[in-house]
Formats: C-alpha cells, sequence, structure tokens
C-alpha cells in the first residue's frame, strides 16, 4: 500500500443510491427492522466468482483500506487507527487525520507525594458519617454498594482508633479504604455539600499513598473494598484504564485469595458476614472488569472459567429487606441494580470471548455469524427483562422520552447500545458474506451497528440523559467509538442522503462533551474531555471532507 493511501476506485467511492431504511408510524417511533434477521445467517456459503466482483458496502469499503470496522476500535481509551485505516481516511477525505494528544503534564499522578502537610491526615469523623448517609441515598449506591454499613464500622474503628478485628485486621488498609471512599462520594456528590473534584483527587491520591503499605497486609475485606473504590475514581477523574486495569488485576487476586469467586456456602463451611459481603464484591468487580474489557479490548482480570458464575437462592420473603442486609446471601438479590448489571456482564464476557480473542479472530465465518446471532438474542432478553420506564430501545423521535432519564436508564442505555454495536460490527470481517448481502438493509448486521451508534448518540443529546462527573468520563469511550462508527459509514457511503444529520450529530455531541467543562476539576480530568471533544470534532471535519470529495467527484 503506497504512503499516498489506497486507490480507491470512482465506482467503489460511489454506492448505489438508498440508505438504512427506518419505518415512522403514529407514535413517531422508529424501529429497526429485524424480522428477517435470522434468514440472513443461514446464508454463509457464496460462490467463488462473487468473491472477485465489486460490491459497494461498508465492510467492503474497510476491506479496501485492509481494516475492519470490528477493528476499529478506542483502545486505553482513545480511537485507535492503523497505518492503512488512516490511509483509507485520506484516500476518502483528501486530508490527514490530525488527533490532539494529552500532555503528559496533564495525566494523573496518583502516586505523587502530597505537598499538603495534613494531606495524609484521615478526614473528620463527622464528616465521613455525613457523606456516608449522602452516598447511601444515591442512585449511584444501588449500582456500586461497595460498603456494607455494619462491616464499614469495623474499618472505621481500626482507621481512627487503631482498633482492629477480625473484620478490618490491617490499619493501612482501612486508612486506604477511608480515604478511597470519601475520594469516590466526594465525585458521585460533586456540587452538594461543597464538594469538589479537586477534592476528590486529593483523597484519591491520599489512598494511593497507603496502598503499598496496604499490600504488605494480609488480604483483607478492606484492601478489596480500597481497591475497587479507586477503579470508580480513577474512571471518573480521569477515564485512566492504564490504572484501572492494574487495580482489577489486583482486585482479581484478592477475590481468589478470599474465595470469592466461589458462593460463600461452597467456599466456607460456616460462612461470615465477612465471607458473603467478599463475594457480592466479587460480582461488582466481574460487573467493572467484563466493561472495560470490551471497552477496551484488554484481556479481563477475572476468568470465567476458574468462577462458580451461578446465583444463590434467595428466599423470597427476604428479598423486599435485602436492601439493608446486602451481605447476608452474598450474591446480588433479584431485581437489584447490581442483580441486573451482572447479567449483562455475563453477556459482555461472551462477546468479548466468542468474537473479539484470537481463537475468535480465527472462526469460520459461519460460527461466527451464528455467535453473532447468538449474542444479539441474549441481549435483546437482557433488555426485555428490564422495567418498561428505564428499558432502552432504538431511535425515537425528538418529544417521546423516556419514563426515566436518570442514571439507571442512562447506564442500561449506554450499555445495551454498546453491545449492539460490539456485536454487530465484526460482520464486517465476513468478507463472502458482506459482499452478498447489502449492507444498508436494515436486516443487515452492519445497519443494525451503524443504527444503534446512532440511538446511543442520539439519546445522550435530545433527552438529556444523565451525565454527572461521576459517569461522564465513563462514558467517553462509547461516545467515541460510536461516533467512528457513523464516521466510517459515511466515508464508506459518502453520497447517502442521511449524512448531514449524521455529520451533525457527531458534532453535538463532541459539543456536549465540552460543555462539561468544569472549573474545579483537575487537570486530568479536563485532558480527557478536551481530547474526547477534539476527536470527535475532528471527525466531523473529515466527514464533512468526504462528502464534499465524493460531491465533486460525482459532478466533474
Amino acid at each position: 500500500m503506497s504512503s499516498s493511501g489506497p486507490a480507491l476506485s470512482q465506482q467503489a467511492r460511489h454506492p448505489p443510491s438508498g440508505s438504512i431504511s427506518t419505518t415512522s408510524t403514529d407514535t413517531g417511533k422508529f424501529h429497526l427492522h429485524k424480522q428477517d434477521y435470522d434468514n440472513v445467517f443461514k446464508e454463509t456459503a457464496v460462490p467463488t466468482q462473487l468473491l472477485k466482483t465489486w460490491a459497494s458496502t461498508f465492510a467492503h469499503n474497510l476491506q479496501i483500506a485492509d481494516r475492519h470496522l470490528g477493528n476499529i476500535c478506542t483502545f486505553n481509551g482513545m480511537p485507535f487507527l492503523s497505518t492503512s485505516g488512516q490511509e483509507w481516511i485520506k484516500a476518502c477525505t483528501g486530508e490527514d487525520l490530525h488527533l490532539e494528544q494529552c500532555p503528559n503534564a496533564e495525566l494523573p499522578h496518583w502516586q505523587h507525594s502530597s505537598t499538603d502537610p495534613n494531606g495524609y491526615e484521615l478526614p473528620e469523623l463527622g464528616l465521613l458519617y455525613r457523606v456516608i448517609e449522602q452516598y447511601d441515598r444515591s442512585v449511584f449506591r444501588l449500582f456500586f454498594p461497595i460498603l456494607d454499613p455494619d462491616l464499614f464500622e469495623s474499618t472505621i474503628r481500626t482507621a481512627y482508633y487503631g482498633e482492629t478485628s477480625t473484620v478490618s485486621p490491617g490499619l493501612q488498609s482501612a486508612k486506604a479504604c477511608v480515604f478511597a471512599f470519601i475520594a469516590l462520594a466526594s465525585l458521585v456528590l460533586h456540587g452538594t455539600e461543597g464538594f469538589s473534584l479537586k477534592f476528590s483527587a486529593r483523597y484519591v491520591r491520599a489512598a494511593h499513598h497507603f496502598m503499598p503499605q496496604a499490600f504488605h497486609e494480609p488480604f483483607t475485606l478492606d484492601g478489596l473494598q480500597a481497591i475497587l473504590l479507586l477503579c470508580l475514581c480513577s474512571q471518573g477523574l480521569a477515564a485512566d484504564f492504564a490504572s484501572i486495569d492494574h487495580l482489577l488485576s489486583a482486585a482479581s487476586r484478592f477475590i481468589y485469595q478470599l474465595k470469592g469467586h466461589l458462593p460463600a456456602h461452597t467456599a466456607w463451611e460456616n460462612p461470615t458476614p465477612v465471607n458473603y459481603h467478599v463475594r457480592h464484591l466479587f460480582w461488582i468487580a466481574y460487573i467493572c472488569d467484563k466493561g472495560i474489557s470490551l471497552a477496551t479490548g484488554l484481556a479481563p482480570a477475572l476468568e470465567d472459567a476458574q468462577c462458580d458464575l451461578t446465583f444463590s437462592v434467595i428466599p423470597p420473603e427476604t428479598i423486599d429487606d435485602s436492601r439493608g442486609r446486602r451481605h447476608v446471601y452474598g450474591d446480588p438479590y433479584p431485581g437489584s441494580y447490581v442483580h441486573t448489571y451482572a447479567h449483562l456482564a455475563l453477556i459482555q464476557s461472551r462477546i468479548h470471548r466468542n468474537l473479539y480473542t484470537p481463537a475468535a479472530l480465527k472462526q469460520p465465518d459461519a460460527d461466527l455469524l451464528w455467535a453473532i446471532r447468538d449474542l444479539d438474542h441474549a441481549v435483546e432478553e437482557w433488555k426485555d427483562s428490564l422495567p418498561a420506564d428505564i428499558r432502552p430501545s432504538f431511535l425515537q423521535a425528538v418529544g417521546n422520552a423516556p419514563g426515566s432519564v436518570d442514571m439507571r436508564f442512562s447506564v442500561f442505555h449506554l450499555q445495551y447500545h454498546h453491545c449492539m454495536v460490539m456485536i454487530h460490527q465484526t460482520s464486517s470481517r465476513c468478507a463472502s458474506w458482506a459482499q452478498n448481502h447489502d449492507t444498508r438493509t436494515t436486516s443487515s448486521s452492519l445497519a443494525i451497528s451503524v443504527t444503534a451508534s446512532r440511538s446511543l448518540l442520539d439519546r445522550f443529546l435530545y433527552f438529556q440523559l444523565k451525565l454527572g462527573p461521576e459517569n461522564l468520563l465513563f462514558s467517553l469511550s462509547y461516545f467515541l467509538q460510536a461516533s467512528i462508527n457513523l464516521f466510517s459509514n459515511i466515508l464508506s457511503r459518502p453520497l447517502d442522503s442521511g449524512n448531514q444529520d449524521d455529520i451533525r450529530l457527531i458534532g453535538m455531541i463532541a459539543e456536549l462533551i465540552s460543555n462539561h467543562h468544569t472549573v474545579d476539576g483537575p487537570l486530568c480530568y479536563h485532558a480527557k474531555i478536551k481530547f474526547a471533544a477534539s476527536a470527535i470534532s475532528e471527525l466531523k471535519r473529515l466527514a464533512q471532507c468526504a462528502v464534499d470529495k465524493a460531491n465533486r467527484e460525482s459532478n466533474g
């Protein structure tokens, strides 16, 4: 391939007229047609001569550039494009891709010593209890109930008074846990009680200060809690995937040592509240691990084959009281957000294993298409299990807002559409199948991927889904992935009539991200927002260049 990029023929740059079709109903909803979807997967054998013919499809154009859409991912939270992919972009747009890099000075340095002489003093006890009370009322706590109130009292006594116990035997681990908790709570409670993001960053630094000493202590509940709390802080304050990867790796070793990968009644003859809560923390770690793995492409820290992934049977008469007794059975109780999220994490693990591992990349087309169909059905079944008011769906017209737009709907909406994107974009690997089907039809797997990307971005714009500091950076990699999907679709079909709407959507997402810049955030927080907004704005610019170039060539 020459340095000037792949030579795309005039015919290859101009696909047949038409676009992804949708049906409008009286309610203004747009439905993606999937009734013919199963039939698509029955046709996997293609005559040899068809492999040599031109097919103006999304997948084929990507293959001209020696890139598959399924490999254009936001690894490490940033767009990752190979040299051949960038050459394809230049061939389509006539422009080079320019991505602003984050200056090293703005990256998080959690391990740096504090210059504040009081930086490692525990927060005032009254403040800690006020924060605990407020955090316990937050929706975020429903997703990540890392602390058990009764057990955390032992942690407080150890950290503040040195009164160690079997629940909290390590002083350094206890201090790290307290600092990590108040750091996360400050992030979640941003804007109340005078909390700022810089306040949260200061306590993250303090928690990291105690972690090296905590690692010299025995494996404890406090140590595991501190690590998971720091995982969430690293995500929320800096989208620091390198730190998260280190922390999740450490969390997995704590879990194995504390036998959290097994049901408490299986691992222990007489389980204690600590044993049950460790099992509960296993599921939170599992959720984080599988989500990060799918978003970054990194191998998961927790291996499914080494874990018992069954849920304990909880007596129905105790479910109503389970919110206040989270550690009693270990596994999340049915209907809780952790239970719902854990079921999705199990599917996310299958998506990564069946579509993105080295073995999955080598599987025959027929096996890949079967895996796509199977995983699509699994995600749809999970979605249908959600309450109607927080159940995600494909594109809806403006004005048909969901019943709830708080964090619950935002998280499930984001995860559902991201799963659909990650499942269906892999069909671009099937060159023979893609060349025998028009990928713009609504039964096309790639069309589903593009529509899911559009819907993911559309909902955050028009329904003002919750994007507080605690989940903005968590969402950035998903916004980047969806924007890259739409961008690649535009480059593949620059003359399609709907491109201007998608270009406008990409630009509005960049503006939405920029508008979340806050004056009280740490440099690492602002750096990621600045980078993401800049990268997506660059995609918008190049997409418009591709459309303009195609129009000039068509008219010339």
